[in-house]
């Protein structure tokens, strides 16, 4: 048995719920025991600091043995009468997945509300991290929710009954229009990647969109919704989707294969990493551009300056530093990719739970040097081994580095997801050039403030130049 201390990723029903959150007047329900629900509600609350509601099935000693059917139905039951959801998703967790309950068979024949779905995905939370929690449920809700599926509660895209409409008419060639799938991005991130698409296209469909839902107050009545979130009129055009971008592969890849799977004239699916830093922007603008024909508009052109200028006026300060990348695996991508882009040297990448080819996709996509270790499933106790032989000059990674990057005696620049120890850490971005200016400026001031620690009061300097 393989001991785990501190492991470097969640469960995947934490992603779970962070995707179904996305879809407008929608309810994730988690399928297990209090506990696995309380856990995951508690570590979104903390992160948005924000009021989180998900229902459970409660799950207890008798589920084990006889099946959680008749918890799911009352769980079900009581989540549309007291919460009136548009839409309830169920996730599955380690206990409903080891109990061996025929998820699809069940939702099937739940009796669920007059204009009212339900939609379900698996997601154990000991078969990968919040990544593939995401992914599998961004997956499930586009099969599930698209065209013939959308007018049948739970059922799947190519199974609706005899009543359903045919699937929506694929839209005409000339209609600019894209289906941008987020990876695991902070609402402000999905803002600035559906900023840069709507420049290109006359209409952008976000699937899921966490915008309007994480970023705005709780509505203090749990029956009302915020106002965000995708439409499920979006999810039933998808089989018209001519056109997609679907970003960071670890948390969209399945999404994407859904999207090619429904789309009834063929989609075009770009997938790309999450578009953080100079590299990894420009080929996210550069798709937008092959995919609409159109040019990037001036603004866009005069941003990306901005940001090359400023990077120039810091480059003393980042270049040839040494950086530990801990956080999750499409992130990780991303911001090494960045560092590269600064001068800066990805000295070790560290990630939990991962696809196979992950190590090669991170060194082709980030140019990384030959001698960066890339440390794929481990625990930061194996990270924390590694940086004590071969030092680093920061870490990137979320608030569970904090006692890693003391100990290492060096800072931590707060990226990824959770980020529980900064307030609105989760409204500055990463995305974009204006997100790769502002993860600049917090790596050469996370420098600058760590230099001055311990310093006499009367040995500050009060410039830099003068």
């Amino acid at each position: 048995m393989n001991l785990r201390v501190d492991p470097l990723h969640g469960c995947a029903p934490l992603g779970a719920l962070y995707a179904a959150f996305g879809v407008h007047g929608a309810l994730p329900l988690s399928h297990g025991a209090s506990g696995c629900c309380r856990f995951q509600r508690m570590e979104l609350a903390k992160h948005f600091q924000r009021t989180v509601h998900v229902p459970s099935s409660l799950l207890r000693d008798r589920a084990a043995m006889f099946g959680g059917e008749a918890e799911l139905r009352e769980a079900v039951e009581n989540a549309f009468r007291l919460y009136d959801p548009e839409l309830l998703v169920v996730c599955t967790t380690c206990l409903s997945e080891t109990i061996g309950d025929d998820m699809e068979g069940i939702v099937r024949a739940l009796d669920v509300p007059q204009g009212k779905r339900v939609a379900w995905a698996s997601t154990p939370g000991y078969a990968g991290s919040p990544l593939k929690g995401y992914a599998a449920t961004v997956a499930a809700l586009v099969r599930q929710l698209a065209g013939k599926g959308a007018g049948v509660p739970g059922a799947d895209a190519g199974v609706a009954d005899a009543g359903a409409g045919a699937p929506p008419a694929c839209r005409e060639a000339g209609e600019s229009r894209l289906c941008l799938v987020p990876g695991w991005m902070n609402p402000v991130d999905v803002g600035v990647a559906h900023g840069y698409a709507a420049a290109f296209f006359d209409a952008v469909d976000v699937v899921p969109d966490v915008r309007g839902v994480f970023d705005v107050r709780t509505p203090d009545d749990p029956a009302c919704y915020p106002a965000g979130g995708t439409p499920l009129a979006a999810f039933a055009a998808l089989p018209s989707c001519r056109q997609a971008v679907a970003l960071g592969c670890e948390a969209t890849r399945p999404a994407a294969a859904a999207l090619r799977a429904v789309a009834a004239c063929g989609c075009d699916v770009r997938e790309m990493e999450l578009p953080v830093g100079i590299a990894a922007t420009d080929a996210f603008v550069q798709a937008l551009a092959d995919l609409s024909g159109r040019r990037a508009p001036a603004w866009l052109v005069s941003e990306r300056s901005r940001l090359i200028d400023c990077l120039m006026q810091v480059a003393d300060r980042l270049y040839g530093k040494r950086a530990l990348v801990a956080c999750d695996a499409d992130l990780a991508v991303a911001a090494a990719s960045l560092l590269v882009d600064a001068g800066m040297v990805p000295a070790c990448v560290a990630v939990g739970d991962v696809e196979p080819e992950f190590e090669g996709r991170l060194r082709a996509a980030a140019r990384l040097p030959e001698d960066c270790a890339v440390l794929a499933g481990a625990d930061r106790l194996q990270v924390e081994e590694h940086v004590a032989q071969r030092p680093v000059d920061v870490v990137l990674g979320d608030t569970r580095n904090k006692r890693l990057a003391a100990r290492c005696e060096v800072p931590l620049v707060r990226v990824g997801f959770p980020v529980v120890d900064r307030p609105l850490a989760f409204t500055e971005p990463v995305a974009g050039y204006v997100g790769a200016l502002a993860l600049l400026r917090r790596l050469a001031d996370a420098f600058c403030t760590w230099e001055e620690r311990g310093v006499d009061a009367g040995d500050l300097r009060i410039s830099r130049y003068f």
